[in-house]
């Protein structure tokens, strides 16, 4: 599972109020400390860096140079001691790469707008504007899907596709990230009033993953395909190796805050079905979304049901930095980027000996991870407990997903199935206690007698009765389910 860090926000080491490189380095254990047997770091196995290419905005989206660090982040070497400190401790690192536009500061943008220049077709112009993304430059058109400032390169121009993969090999090759979290990857490639998902977008998706297979050793390509999950699982693997389902993302929070399970769970089925084992990336929110704990108004019991459904569930979970202790955040962006919260120290909160570059979120002084740490209910530590959990449980991680069919709407139900074990994860998403929630699934791998061992929660867990086909009707496993609460029970065969 990967943890989502904006390196602007997450530990100043040089004290001018901005997060870099270094900072983020001494905060890894708190990520992976390396030692399975602690339980003081959160356990987990990838780390996603919000772009750290030079840049004219703070957030980094618009790069003027592939090949290079941005220097309020420290430098390249900075980010290759990153990238081998996270290894010895597990981690992989994935950049984020904005592959579909540039800034309109970038050496080859300026040298575009002259006509006859070497990068005169590295982007999309056109004489007149062709729709809604083009803007003026001088007697010309350019297209733009995300604004001015962001021009989107054109992708047609083989000498731009060489170029892009020249430099995802450099960072593969010469830096050791272990692959991309690909930024806007359904706008590559326009084709008339089509500017989405289009079959040449899928292509060179597929192109570069080819290419880079050739030399490398299978760097992991994740797609922001913001968009259905028909959609956005179309890309899967055949393009790409996992794309995010942000459809899953609001309904898990819509969950954890009407306390409807029956949607979640036709949800998850549909969703399951749509993209192969591991294809897709499970999360809550991103550095796009108003934060969690602000979509849920802080309330502690939802915010712990929400990510107990995230970290029980199936796909590839990602978790955005400062979820974990309960951090706020709502539009604008820099309002749900803001600093990490480490302490409740000024003027930073252990962020910074400086006035950070943003002030930080509007929570009480204790949200915070030192707090947090010493506090066994904390959602921080929970978060510790449901990662330790999955991490300790192929079925979790790994398992294959069926929904069980629960006979409370409240409740829902799932069963997690790996080739050494079986795991039903039920969640009482009321705030009130329901009493022996009937249970059905048509079929399972389950056979025989087995036993019911429970593995998160309280409680002693009946077995269910099993008939021809692993399935099982009127399975009450427990006599009632607390208000807002998560139980796992193994199933051994």
């Amino acid at each position: 599972m990967f943890y989502e860090a904006f390196v602007r926000s997450f530990s100043d080491s040089n004290g001018d109020g901005i997060g870099d490189l270094p900072g983020l380095t001494a905060k890894l254990d708190y990520i992976n400390d390396g030692d399975p047997t602690t339980s003081s770091d959160l356990g987990v196995t990838g780390l996603w860096l919000m772009p750290t290419f030079p840049s004219p905005s703070y957030h980094g989206y618009d790069v003027t140079d592939y090949r290079a660090v941005n220097p309020d982040y420290g430098t390249l070497d900075d980010l290759r001691g990153l990238v081998k400190a996270a290894h010895d401790r597990g981690v992989a690192v994935i950049l984020d790469m904005p592959f579909n536009h540039t800034s309109d500061q970038h050496p080859w943008f300026l040298d575009s707008q002259q006509p006859g220049s070497e990068h005169a077709d590295w982007y999309v112009w056109a004489d007149a504007p062709q729709g809604n993304g083009w803007h003026r430059s001088g007697d010309r058109f350019y297209y733009g899907a995300f604004g001015p400032s962001l021009p989107d390169l054109n992708l047609r121009n083989a000498d731009v596709t060489a170029e892009l993969t020249s430099v995802a090999a450099f960072w593969l090759d010469s830096v050791g990230v272990d692959g991309f979290r690909l930024d806007a990857a359904k706008h590559l490639i326009e084709d008339g009033p089509v500017t989405e998902n289009t079959p040449e977008t899928h292509a060179w998706w597929h192109d570069l993953r080819d290419t880079l297979r050739q030399s490398t050793a299978g760097p992991l390509l994740v797609g922001e395909v913001w968009d259905t999950p028909q959609i956005s699982s179309s890309y899967v693997p055949d393009d790409l190796d996992m794309t995010f389902d942000f459809g899953l993302a609001s309904v898990y929070v819509s969950a954890a805050g009407t306390g409807d399970g029956q949607t979640l769970g036709r949800v998850l089925t549909r969703i399951t079905g749509l993209y192969p084992p591991m294809g897709f990336g499970a999360f809550l929110t991103n550095h796009d979304m108003d934060r969690v704990a602000s979509q849920l108004g802080g309330d502690a019991a939802r915010l712990r049901l929400a990510a107990g459904l995230l970290l029980t569930g199936p796909g590839v979970p990602f978790v955005y930095y400062g979820e974990e202790i309960g951090m706020t955040g709502q539009k604008p962006d820099e309002r749900i980027r803001t600093p990490m919260r480490w302490d409740a120290s000024g003027p930073g909160a252990g962020f910074s000996t400086h006035a950070p570059w943003e002030e930080l979120s509007p929570d009480p002084a204790s949200v915070n991870v030192a707090d947090e740490s010493g506090d066994s209910g904390s959602l921080l530590s929970w978060y510790r407990q449901l990662i330790a959990l999955r991490s300790a449980h192929e079925a979790l991680s790994t398992g294959t997903y069926s929904t069980v069919t629960a006979s409370d709407r409240s409740v829902t139900a799932e069963l997690r199935t790996a080739p050494q074990e079986s795991l039903l994860v039920l969640a009482n998403l009321s705030p009130s206690a329901v009493s022996g929630p009937s249970l059905r699934l048509e079929s399972s791998v389950l056979c025989g007698s087995p036993s019911a061992r429970m593995v998160l929660g309280d409680g002693v867990p009946a077995a269910p009765a099993l008939t021809s086909s692993g399935g099982f009707s009127d399975y009450r496993p427990l006599e009632s389910l607390p208000g807002s609460s998560l139980s796992v029970i193994s199933l051994g065969r």
